[in-house]
């Protein structure tokens, strides 16, 4: 037992020793390395109004607004926020680790011509008071092979940038985000005339409930009733456009939500040619309640089929007990 104690007190300082040195080698390393952008260059990264991803023929452009960011081929709609601080902080945190060739003629084997046939390079452009254009390449190791686009010198930095340039991938498409403990009741309206009237029994449940329907038949349905409800709650969409670009007729389905602290969503969902949109027609909200949710009055919220199908559920698909079963039961 002492033995394998002490085996065990060996490698543990081992382990601490290989630890402090990889630490120490990192330091090392950065005190080596120097930045990629400049001071002057960071200041404009500040300010920067436009930013451009390309690779090959697609390409995506955020926009600074007023009141945060868009992507221009979705009409200004919000771009992710954490998606975007991500490449911000790659920017700033790059790393020059070691100097390459400046050789044009080397660009396209490095990956660093966007120009070349079949290239994929990344290009990041930033314009802004001034216009900076940093173009990624081949990754080696750990880094990355990048250089400015005006400039043929080719350097390694510490990390590599891997940003995606679908446009449809940038926007922020978490439209309702309402936690279930705080919706007190909800109404789903089909547009043939079936109404159903869910509520709560008391404040702070997360389970609803069919309104006016006996216990015996509400035992064991909950699940049916909470996944209709949180696909409206917790609503993350496909894509969006403008509603004005659509031709929106009588909805398939009215919807309202209610929570405790007052706030109330009235939402309804559309189909047109296959495809279903959802719309916020109405938000309140009290001011002391924050909740997550885009009700900008513009857009209409693209949905998948899965998430439909949460949502168009009738009396038929949730009371799954019937009167017989229950009473045995």
């Amino acid at each position: 037992m002492k033995k394998l104690i002490a085996a065990l007190a060996l490698l543990t300082v081992a382990l601490v020793v290989i630890a402090l040195r990889m630490q120490g080698s990192d330091r090392v390393a950065d005190l080596e390395s120097r930045p990629l952008l400049n001071e002057a260059q960071l200041a404009q990264l500040a300010e920067v109004e436009r930013i451009t991803l390309s690779r090959g023929d697609a390409s995506v452009e955020l926009v600074r607004t007023d009141k945060d960011w868009g992507v221009a081929e979705h009409h200004l709609f919000p771009a992710q926020r954490e998606r975007l601080a991500a490449l911000l902080h790659a920017l700033r945190g790059a790393r020059i680790i070691e100097d390459q060739t400046a050789n044009p003629d080397h660009h396209a084997r490095l990956g660093l011509d966007p120009d070349a046939e079949g290239a994929e390079t990344l290009a990041v452009n930033l314009k802004g008071d001034a216009e900076i254009t940093l173009l990624y390449g081949n990754t080696v190791g750990s880094g990355q092979l990048v250089r400015f686009a005006d400039d043929d010198q080719v350097w390694l930095v510490n990390r590599p940038l891997s940003m995606t340039v679908n446009s449809n991938e940038w926007l922020a498409l978490d439209v309702i985000d309402i936690p279930m403990e705080q919706l007190s009741s909800a109404r789903w309206e089909h547009a043939d005339g079936e109404v159903l009237q869910l509520d709560k029994a008391k404040e702070g449940d997360y389970n609803f409930r069919l309104a006016g329907l006996e216990p015996a038949l509400q035992a064991g349905n909950e699940r049916w009733v909470n996944s209709m409800v949180l696909a409206l709650a917790n609503l993350r969409a496909q894509s969006v456009a403008l509603r004005e670009d659509l031709q929106l007729q009588e909805p398939l389905l009215r919807m309202q939500m209610q929570t405790w602290q007052g706030a109330e969503l009235h939402a309804d969902l559309h189909g047109i040619d296959g495809r279903y949109w959802l719309v916020i027609d109405r938000f309140v909200s009290p001011e002391d309640v924050e909740l997550e949710v885009n009700a900008d009055e513009r857009w209409a919220y693209q949905l998948a089929i899965g998430q439909v199908e949460q949502l168009v559920k009738r009396h038929a698909d949730i009371v799954r007990n019937q009167p017989e079963q229950a009473g045995q039961e």
